[in-house]
């Protein structure tokens, strides 16, 4: 021992020398270490096994130790990686190496280090990643290193190969314990995935570096290659980007736990053609790893989906996968376990198809559904292999959901629910809701308020279902009741039902009836025929297996009694339905029993009334009823029911009225084949309607039967146009139309059948015997056609009418009428004893209208209609005052108001006696024109058209009239009318039209008139005259005036001229000698009086007469027109005084340049003070006055010679132009007094017809000219 320390000595003195030449060797070998770069790197590779190059080494040793650096090193792995760095530097502390161990480097640095790997982060079989040499090496070997500027390529979680960018990386290396810090960018095939800071602290058990613990904190980062393969394959997100910070625990080497706080971002998925997106917002999570599944909780549910927030809540999910629990069924299914609370369903909408790819099943369930409201509280235990095993517990608010095969769907439905799939209890409550049950029932239910309770139990011995205190109020109806259905394994299904009903609407009971148990047939009649009615305490029992209904042979029993109230029930879908009905349903099995004591059937009533469906597979109703109610009824009821177009058809052409007996069985098929009706009808003073005829038959008895269209009656009696009648009828449904026939037969006075005018009834007497035959067609597929026949004798009618329609007694004139047409239109054509015939085509407008028509009198057939639209009748010889005299009395006023006819009408006859003379073969046409209406008439005595326009005046253009009324008049001494009107007691102008008169030559009572031409016009009681002209080629008359013809006002104007360029000329053409001849006149008139035109009345005659004759001679006075002028201004008696005085002078004619005379009547007083003769031997001048109602003269006559033209004397006295000639007949006789006196004044007075006559001046010549 005492050795010991010198042994110990020299030991250490041993090792320092050694450790001297070592590193003195060192340094001197170092420099040249890339000499041995060969060796060097084969002894690496045998080492590590991994082939190994570099393209260059240098090394040096410094106080510390050696320093080494190698560049472009390339190393292949064994998975088929490679590592490459481009360039190494090492610094090795030998010192603390040998204190501590281990080798410890002063600097170990990489330069763009590539590690590439083809070995997954997790194995299959969960390992993770095993150390292996060069792992050893950095993970152990190393106390430290660094990276620079180096990419490590692996395969993450999912399966997808990702690169590692490390800008910068400290890595510390202890016992066990690994710890790195720096910056990683993750990049992919699909990009860049983010920079993260990154803080590891891991430790190496058994040679794995699978636990410890991780720090990230990266900004919008992609997150989906740190997720598992399992992931990946399940969840399937299209992006997963978030900012977050995260502390994440791994244990043998898989994410064991950790805490996250997403501080932004979100994820996407593929839906059904549809992308969905999350996002959260300071979304705090915890992870755990629960072995051997995992955890998910989130306290506060800050997500957002597809942009709609979630509701404040906590939500957990756990997987746990497939494992061995040993026993006989010693693997139990891996498991989704969903807690969470106060969730909206519809805001989980987006996570569907995540749901879908863990579960089909319950992704179809969710697709089915679509749920939606809230959700309290929920636990769900899903084995995702064996969903029917599921477990729940929950509670719930609002839900909602569409309907799943047998599960109905619901709205505002809340409850509880508890257990599982297999066995579990719902207690349920709705609200005003609806709950659609396609299959089961037609419509959703309406819930207004409603509570159930429902449990299941499902096992090895089957399924059954409970449904207990169930109090449901929908529309229209209330139901407290229960059910129990089973579905025992390997045997038949059985349901039972008992509840109570009552509805206060029967119209909604089709709501109800669940088809899937009562069958569509069924469900289906019973849906049309219910339209009304209230039942309280109906009564529904079931019970049986559901799918032998409706137990034909009694394995089961299904029966509901309804006692309908107030109901509206239609037997048949297009049959009329009944109403106010209190009936009572018995459905009972595969049957129903209907029974009423009195129910309407339309206007009718019917009473007793028994309705069967016997066996709902026969599918038949029957009917029995009597019936009694108006006949009117009857028609409308039948057109509401299949029958229309047989029986409806037949009632609607033969309207029945009146109290109505009947006995009515209805055989109705309910596959919708024909109905049989079938009856019996009695009639006792009935009224019957022929709609074709469009006439009533009134006071109709007897009976008729009618099995559906097919009527038949037996002798029926009626009064038909107020007289006796016999019929009968028949019906027949033929192949393609519905015929029905009727025969007539009686014998009528014309006189009391109530159609003719009171004007022609008085003018037949006698009776005609007659009988007719009508035939219908009503074609299924067509109008409905018609033929009319009526056959009788005028023997026994005498008519006084005028001619040609009058008959006597005893003349045998048989007559035959046949209409043939439809519902638009027929013909309507007959004969009237041998020649005269008739044709003619009817519209059956709104009104009855005559289209065109024909009559003639000497033909032998029936004549072809016209070709145009109009009327053309043919006639004998027409005595035309009688047929007006009897229209004015009223024959024809309600003809156009049953009626309307055509505007063309053509009337030619022989002869026609009209205005007291007869017109010779005349034609005369009316046709409607552009603006109103054309009427010709061409005849022997006149030639002339009338254009009646529409709101405008009308305009009459005569080429030719000759009207003489005196030649067909038999006394001579009848005096002719001043005027066609003058006859008439009152004069209305209501209806006249405007009138421009237009006649080109017009011969008047004998006398040629030449042309004649007026516009008249009509406003009120006041007719005007514009434009009048009476021209004869020798003298013109023109006028203006008025006629106002108010009752007790009457008043006549006329105003105009009167110029000729002969006088004697045109009052010759006249047949008037005057004694003025060769002197042309002019003559002004503005006259008026209070009278008609024709009765001028000289006690209100008032107005202005200007008188102006030329150059012409004073020829005999004694005679003619002319001498009775004169005599009423007593120029004869004044003459006759002159010519006693004047003998010698007065036998010559007296010339005369002009005459002048202005004369004005007052109240029928003529006056005048300027009448003037200007002569040629002298002058004569006139004034005084007339009174024309007393027939008295106040007149003064001057004549004076050689009188100029300067001399005024008095104004013109305007009588006429032949009281001016009186004046100059005058002046002749004074002739010889000429030479002896200058002026001689005369005073005329008294009586027109015997005037006094007094020379009051005389003065000679000579004094005159002092």
């Amino acid at each position: 021992m005492r050795r010991l320390p010198g042994i110990l000595l020299l030991t250490g003195a041993a090792l320092i020398v050694i450790a001297a030449l070592l590193v003195s060797g060192l340094r001197l070998a170092l420099p040249h270490l890339d000499a041995w770069r060969p060796a060097i790197l084969n002894k690496i590779e045998s080492v590590t096994g991994v082939p190994v190059a570099a393209s260059q080494l240098s090394a040096s040793w410094q106080n510390f130790g050696p320093t080494l650096e190698a560049h472009n090193i390339h190393a292949a792995l064994k998975d088929g990686g490679e590592l490459s760095i481009k360039r190494v530097t090492l610094a090795l502390d030998v010192w603390q190496s040998l204190l501590h161990m281990r080798w410890q480097f002063r600097d170990l640095t990489f330069w763009q280090l590539n590690f590439r790997t083809n070995t997954p982060l997790q194995s299959s079989d969960g390992e993770g990643i095993e150390t292996s040499r060069l792992s050893d090496l950095f993970l152990r070997q190393f106390d430290h290193f660094d990276l620079r500027d180096s990419q490590i390529s692996f395969l993450t979680l999912s399966g997808q190969r990702a690169e590692l960018a490390i800008p910068q990386l400290t890595w510390l290396n202890g016992k066990e314990r690994h710890r790195a810090e720096g910056e990683v960018s993750l990049s992919s095939l699909t990009g860049q995935h983010g920079v993260m800071q990154v803080r590891m602290d891991l430790r190496d058990d058994d040679g794995l570096l699978n636990n410890g613990r991780v720090w990230l904190q990266a900004d919008d980062i992609d997150v989906k290659p740190w997720l598992g393969k399992w992931m990946q394959d399940n969840v399937a997100l299209q992006t997963a980007r978030f900012s977050l910070e995260g502390w994440m625990t791994l244990s043998k080497g898989e994410i064991a736990g950790g805490d996250v706080w997403l501080k932004q971002g979100g994820a996407s998925w593929l839906g059904d053609n549809t992308t969905h997106t999350l996002s959260v917002d300071n979304l705090t999570a915890q992870i755990s790893r629960e072995q051997p599944g995992w955890q998910f909780y989130i306290p506060d549910t800050r997500i957002t989906l597809d942009g709609k927030p979630w509701p404040s809540g906590a939500l957990t999910v756990a997987w746990l996968p497939q494992q061995d629990v040993g026993g006989e069924n010693h693997t139990r299914s891996d498991e989704l376990r969903i807690r969470a609370s106060n969730l909206e369903l519809a805001g989980l909408e987006a996570l569907r198809p995540l749901a879908a790819k863990l579960s089909p099943v319950l992704g179809e369930i969710w697709q089915a559904t679509q749920p939606s409201g809230k959700i309290a509280t929920l636990a769900l235990d899903i084995p995702l292999q064996a969903t029917e095993k599921t477990r729940f517990q929950a509670s719930w608010e609002n839900l909602a959901w569409k309907q799943w095969k047998l599960l109905p769907g619901a709205e505002h439905f809340s409850g509880t629910l508890a257990g599982s799939v297999e066995d579990g209890q719902m207690k349920v409550a709705m609200q005003q809701a609806k709950m659609p049950y396609e299959t089961v029932f037609r419509a959703p239910l309406e819930i207004e308020n409603g509570v159930a309770t429902l449990s299941w139990l499902k096992n090895e011995n089957g399924f059954q279902l409970d449904g207990r205190d169930i109090d449901v109020k929908a529309k229209a109806v209330h139901a407290r009741g229960g059910f129990r259905y089973l579905q025992p394994t390997g045997d038949e299904p059985w349901l039972g039902i008992l509840a109570g009903i009552s509805t206060d609407d029967g119209s909604q009971a089709w709501r109800y009836f669940p088809e899937n148990l009562m069958g569509k047939a069924l469900v289906d009649y019973l849906s049309g025929a219910i339209q009304g009615g209230e039942a309280d305490n109906a009564t529904l029992v079931y019970g049986g297996n559901p799918h032998l209904f409706p137990y034909k042979h009694n394995e089961g029993q299904f029966e509901v009694l309804v006692p309908l109230r107030n109901a509206t029930f239609a037997f048949q879908p297009d049959w009329p339905a009944l109403k106010n009905l209190n009936i009572e349903l018995d459905f009972l099995n595969d049957g129903l029993w209907m029974r009423s004591d009195s129910v309407d059937l339309g206007g009718v009533k019917a009473s007793k009334l028994a309705a069967a469906i016997p066996d709902y597979s026969k599918e038949k109703l029957l009917i029995d009823a009597d019936i009694n109610g108006p006949g009117k009824a009857v028609g409308p009821y039948f057109d509401e029911t299949p029958l229309k177009d047989s029986l409806g058809s037949t009632l609607a052409e033969l309207q029945l009225d009146g109290d109505v007996n009947a006995r009515l069985h209805l055989d109705i098929p309910l596959d919708g084949e024909q109905v049989t009706a079938e009856g019996d009808v009695s009639l006792r003073n009935n009224s019957l309607f022929i709609k074709p005829l469009n006439s009533t038959l009134k006071n109709l008895n007897g009976k008729f039967s009618f099995v559906n269209g097919a009527l038949k009656s037996g002798p029926l009696t009626a009064n038909w146009f107020n007289q006796p009648l016999n019929l009968d009828f028949s019906t027949t449904e033929g192949a393609k139309a519905y015929q029905v026939a009727v025969n007539l037969n009686g014998n009528w006075q014309p006189t009391r059948m109530g159609v003719l005018p009171p004007q022609l009834n008085d003018a037949l007497s006698g009776s005609v015997t007659w009988n007719g035959k009508v035939g219908i067609d009503l074609p299924y597929h067509a109008d409905t056609t018609y033929h009319i026949e009526l056959n009788g004798d005028l023997r026994n009618v005498s008519s006084h009418l005028p001619s040609p329609l009058n008959k006597p007694a005893g003349e045998a004139i048989p007559v035959n009428i046949q209409a043939d047409g439809n519902l638009k239109s027929f013909a309507l054509t007959g004969s009237a004893g041998s020649k005269n015939h008739f044709n003619s085509r009817w519209l059956l407008n709104q009104k009855l209208t005559l289209d065109r028509a024909i009559w003639t009198t000497d033909s032998r057939t029936i004549p072809p209609l016209p070709a145009q639209q109009g009327v053309e009748l043919n006639l004998p010889a027409l005595d035309g005052a009688q047929w007006l005299a009897l229209f004015q009395k009223g024959a024809a006023d309600n003809v156009s108001s049953s009626a309307e006819f055509p505007q063309r009408i053509t009337l030619r006859t022989p002869a026609l006696s009209l205005g007291g003379q007869q017109w010779n073969n005349l034609s005369v046409v009316s046709a409607p024109s552009l603006n109103g209406t054309k009427i010709e008439a061409q005849g022997r005595e006149v030639n002339a058209t009338l254009l009646m326009r529409n709101h405008a005046p009308w305009l009459a253009n005569i080429k030719y009239l000759y009207y003489n009324p005196g030649v067909a008049k038999t006394h001579a001494s009848s005096p002719t009318p001043t005027s066609p009107l003058a006859s008439a007691n009152t004069i209305s102008f209501r209806g006249w039209p405007d009138l421009q008169l237009r006649c080109e030559e017009c011969w008047l009572w004998g006398q040629k008139y030449g042309r004649i031409d007026g516009d008249f016009a009509i406003k009120g009681n006041t007719l005007t005259l514009a434009n009048g002209l009476i021209d004869n080629g020798f003298a013109r008359l023109k006028a203006n005036g008025e006629w106002v013809n108010a009752p007790g006002n009457e008043r006549t104007s006329l105003k105009g001229s009167l110029h000729g360029s002969n006088l004697d000329t045109a009052a010759g053409f006249f047949g008037i000698s005057t004694p003025i001849q060769n002197a042309s006149f002019n003559v002004d008139y503005d006259l008026h009086w209070r009278n008609p035109p024709w009765q001028p009345d000289e006690a209100t005659l008032n107005g202005i007469l200007r008188t102006r004759l030329g150059k012409g001679e004073f020829t005999d006075l004694s005679s003619g027109h002319a001498g009775q002028l004169l005599r009423l201004l007593s120029f004869d008696a004044l003459l006759r005084k002159l010519r006693f005085d004047f003998r010698d002078t007065f036998s010559e004619g007296f010339y005369f340049d002009s005459i002048h005379s202005t004369a004005w009547i007052k109240d029928g007083v003529l006056h005048t003070d300027d009448t003037l003769v200007d002569g040629l031997e002298a002058d004569i001048a006139m004034k005084g006055s007339v009174d024309l109602v007393r027939r008295r003269l106040d007149m003064e006559a001057v004549v004076a010679p050689e009188i100029s033209a300067t001399v005024g004397v008095a104004a013109a006295f305007a009588v006429n132009p032949i009281v001016g000639a009186a004046v100059f007949a005058a002046s002749k006789v004074l002739g010889p007094l000429w030479s002896k006196v200058s002026i001689l004044r005369y005073r005329i007075t008294g009586p027109v017809d015997a005037p006094q006559i007094n020379e009051v001046l005389r003065q000679p010549r000579k004094e005159s000219q002092q």
